[in-house]
Formats: structure tokens, C-alpha cells, sequence
């Protein structure tokens, strides 16, 4: 493959995937329902270590290489599995990153065909926890989680309760209602 194709495949994979990241960040998914549909994963865990990975030639992508030890498995994992998952790189630079030590619940994409993944709505997607396993939900994280009717019940009746004073949910009344809006 010549130079000038070479360089210009790698521009549409470039641009391809800079579009992808970019409805991925900027499109909200409206719902708990949708995020649910929408991962490929979903779990509670621990970021163990975060890598960069240099392209190994130019008609790659960078990308960062994040382990998770994870600790309650919802979708697509197994409970005290380690978790490697890629991204691309320039997510890092709109402030999606990862720190080892961190606890979050996620609901993360199915990987891509270049074996890439973000969280399900960007910022919607990922939920900081405490160190008494608390689910910490943010202000626009609550419209997204606060419309859900029960199964069966009342649309005025929320799937998951947040309290307003502190809106922190227990894990496994997240992952309680994770399953319920999957049935």
C-alpha cells in the first residue's frame, strides 16, 4: 500500500472513530433503561492501572489501556475478574480519565471494531462510589435516573429513590434496578 493510501486510510479511521467518540460524548442517553441496552458492560470495580499504549506503526491509533478489578458484576463480567478495557486516547483530552484507586460503577460500550470502548453516554455512563460502596449520583446523572416507573407500577413511581439531601443509592439497589428495567 502506498504512502499517500496508507495515510489516507489512516484518516478515515481517524475521523471515523473521532465521530463515534463524539455522538458517544455528546448524545445523552435519556434513560437508565437506554444506558442498560446500550452497554456491553456494566459493573461496580476498581481501576487497578491505567497505560498508554504507543502505536506500534502510524496507521494507528493511541490509546490508553485501563485495568478494573471487578468488584460487583452486573452485565458482561464476573465478579473479581480483571477487566482490560481500551479507549482512545483523545477522550483523555475531555477530561474522561481514570485515576488507580478510583471506584465507579460504569456502563461501558460493547468494544468497537478497533477494540475501543467509553462510557455509555459519556459522564451519564459513569458513577463515582465512596469507600462504603455508595453509588454518588450527580445533579445531571438524576434527571437521567429519576423518571423510571417501577415494573408494573405507577409511572409516578420511580425505579430508584435518590435522595435529594444525598444522592448516593447502595450498589446493590442500583444493580437491583440495573435488572429490573433489563426484564
Amino acid at each position: 500500500m502506498s504512502f499517500l493510501r496508507r495515510s489516507l486510510f489512516l484518516l478515515l479511521c481517524l475521523l471515523t472513530s473521532l465521530a463515534s467518540a463524539s455522538e458517544q460524548l455528546t448524545a445523552p442517553v435519556a434513560s437508565l433503561r437506554q444506558m442498560t441496552r446500550q452497554s456491553g458492560y456494566i459493573f461496580a470495580g476498581t481501576v487497578v492501572s491505567v497505560d498508554p499504549v504507543e502505536p506500534a506503526n502510524p496507521n494507528q491509533l493511541p490509546v490508553m489501556r485501563i485495568t478494573f478489578r471487578v468488584d460487583q458484576a452486573i452485565r458482561g463480567v464476573r465478579a473479581g475478574q480483571l477487566l482490560e478495557v481500551r479507549q482512545w486516547a483523545g477522550l483523555w483530552e475531555s477530561g474522561d480519565r481514570y485515576h488507580v484507586g478510583e471506584r465507579l460503577l460504569l456502563f461501558l460500550y460493547p468494544p468497537s471494531k478497533l477494540g475501543l470502548t467509553s462510557s455509555v453516554s459519556g459522564s451519564l455512563g459513569r458513577f463515582a462510589m465512596n469507600s462504603d460502596g455508595e453509588v454518588l449520583v450527580q445533579e445531571a446523572q438524576q434527571a437521567a435516573l429519576s423518571d423510571l416507573p417501577l415494573s408494573g407500577g405507577a409511572p409516578s413511581q420511580p425505579i430508584l429513590k435518590i435522595p435529594r439531601a444525598a444522592p448516593r443509592l447502595s450498589s446493590r439497589d442500583f444493580a437491583r434496578a440495573i435488572r429490573r428495567v433489563e426484564q
